[in-house]
């Protein structure tokens, strides 16, 4: 097939972590995934031309990609064929057939983002390659292909939800952060059990690496109190986004500053009476309540509250600062009531809601918002 590389076609990155400098390398799994996409195509043309049920023997080491440089404007990598030593099963000693499926692979996006099918010349055999390719994809980012050509195509995450419903895949890869309780760890087998912290559905997963083990039992309880992390991963997801299984962690830490966790640990484990004999047990759903609306704080660089049990079983907040005071409680019932005197302003601010409402508080109601922002300026907000 020759001896020099020459390019294949043309990407650009862009949106989220592509607009900064350089190529994040979590996503260069991306390219094996698009060069088994091309490879999975060309042999579903090569069998349908050629009225045979398999490819020959040596058809996807006939064909080789290599990210040869990164060009600046967003990310722009480029991608060449590189040379191999068997050209015999091409009679005419080109990547013809390679070429043929990239187009047909930009024809099948093109059509997708414009509501149609998934064209009829695209093999169906390519389509689980083509589900799994862009798994990496984040919400604000995608790829544009060929720009400024008759080829022209973009890919994101919503068209791939498109490619899915098409092809009637009923789940799909995708790399996600995942919130959750790890309660179980088989560093045999190299499966865990997950407690989602969206549902509190458990689930299974499993991991490739064993230097995950130690981190994984460091965060493993198998109470009700285990604490909350983050992991990044490779979900199984249905098309309506609920995380069916994990088949991989690519990363985990600890949502919450270590001091935080435990802090809310010691209150979980108070018995009723804790406090002189009066005083109600603090219960794992306050505690998990009280944990979303402390990540809300580290969302926005609020610092650290003190932290107390109140005698009807809640947990609450609160700061001082030289601006202001505020106090946030986390209520038995879900509620959350939060109480800000802003200095500043010579002003107080009373509001109460449901903890899971707590996504909106600041954006959806104004004159509520977020009530401690009011109270602590930020200069002193700092974590």
């Amino acid at each position: 097939m020759g001896t020099e590389a020459h390019a294949f076609g043309s990407w650009r990155l862009r949106g989220g972590r592509y607009e900064q400098h350089g190529l994040p390398v979590e996503v260069l799994s991306e390219f094996a995934r698009y060069e088994r996409l091309v490879i999975g195509v060309a042999k579903g043309i090569y069998k349908r031309r050629n009225f045979r049920q398999r490819a020959p023997r040596g058809f996807d080491s006939s064909f080789t990609l290599r990210l040869t440089d990164i060009q600046s404007g967003s990310v722009i990598p480029v991608l060449e064929i590189a040379p191999t030593e068997d050209d015999s099963l091409f009679e005419d000693g080109s990547f013809g057939i390679f070429e043929e499926a990239r187009i047909i692979i930009l024809e099948a996006l093109r059509s997708i983002d414009n509501d149609d099918d998934i064209p009829a010349n695209f093999p169906k055999s390519a389509l689980p390659e083509f589900s799994r390719f862009g798994r990496s994809l984040q919400a604000d980012e995608f790829i544009e292909f060929d720009a400024n050509t008759p080829h022209a195509a973009t890919y994101s995450q919503a068209i791939r939800r498109k490619i899915q419903e098409r092809a009637q895949i009923d789940r799909f890869e995708v790399e996600a952060p995942v919130n959750g309780q790890i309660t179980g760890v088989s560093a045999e087998k190299l499966t865990f059990d997950f407690r989602l912290a969206r549902t509190e559905k458990t689930i299974s997963g499993s991991f490739s690496s064993e230097e995950l083990v130690a981190d994984m039992r460091q965060y493993l309880d198998r109470s009700t109190l285990a604490p909350t992390v983050a992991l990044s991963a490779v979900t199984v997801q249905s098309m309506d986004e609920e995380i069916i299984e994990i088949r991989d962690i690519l990363g985990i830490e600890p949502l919450l500053p270590p001091e935080w966790s435990e802090r809310l640990l010691e209150l979980g484990s108070l018995p009723d009476g804790w406090l002189d004999g009066a005083g109600k047990a603090v219960t794992r759903k306050v505690i998990r309540e009280a944990e979303a609306l402390l990540l809300e704080c580290l969302d926005r660089e609020i610092r650290r509250p003190y932290i107390y049990p109140t005698e009807d079983g809640g947990v609450q907040f609160e700061w001082s600062t030289s601006n202001g005071e505020a106090t946030a409680e986390v209520k038995p019932d879900g509620k959350v009531e939060i109480f800000a005197y802003s200095k500043r302003m010579d002003s107080e601010k009373e509001h109460t809601f449901a903890w899971r409402q707590l996504g909106c508080v600041s954006g959806c109601d104004q004159s509520a918002g977020f009530a401690l922002v009011v109270a602590l300026d930020p200069v002193d907000r700092g974590v």
